[in-house]
């Protein structure tokens, strides 16, 4: 396996888990902190742990950015664009395509609406909107690894040598 499948794999791999562990502590362990505190009318451990959630997010963020800019990859910024995008933009997805107005069908069809619909509501659940923070971090990493590839081919193919025809001597 080359060394850059294996990068690629890892940014992968970590931008999963990234997101799965954010949407963990934000949808679960800080809402159940929010409950606590709604129960208990104790906010302290809530703002402890908004704080740590903050700093989590920031760590990922630049996790993410650090991983997918040392795969110099075409394959792993696409897909953090698609990915990163796909989750910043769900929000406005799903009112474009997933909701009913005035009483008209979605223009999505009603499984398709019912999935986007769910997915907002499943990400929507965490109390400092991690997930959307580090998706639009994924965006613009996955943005400037396409554009560094893109500069560096433009780079090496203005670095090779022009080839020039060959004189032709009239010594005979």
């Amino acid at each position: 396996m080359s060394a850059q499948l294996k990068r690629s794999l890892v940014a992968g791999v970590i931008a999963l888990a990234v997101l799965l562990i954010a949407h963990w502590f934000d949808a679960g362990v800080l809402a159940d902190a929010q409950h606590q505190a709604a129960r208990t009318y104790d906010a302290g451990p809530l703002l402890d742990l908004t704080g740590i959630a903050h700093v989590l997010t920031a760590a990922g963020a630049v996790a993410l950015a650090l991983v997918a800019w040392r795969s110099r990859s075409l394959l792993v910024g696409v897909g953090y664009v698609v990915v990163g995008g796909f989750v910043v933009f769900l929000p406005a997805i799903v009112w474009a395509f997933a909701v009913s107005v005035n009483g008209a069908a979605p223009l999505a069809p009603a499984p398709i609406a019912k999935t986007l619909n769910q997915w907002f509501i499943d990400l929507g659940t965490g109390v400092t909107g991690a997930v959307f923070t580090i998706a639009g971090g994924m965006l613009v990493s996955g943005l400037a690894v396409i554009w560094s590839v893109l500069q560096g081919r433009r780079g090496a193919n203005a670095a090779l040598p022009a080839t020039e025809p060959v004189a032709q001597s009239d010594a005979t």
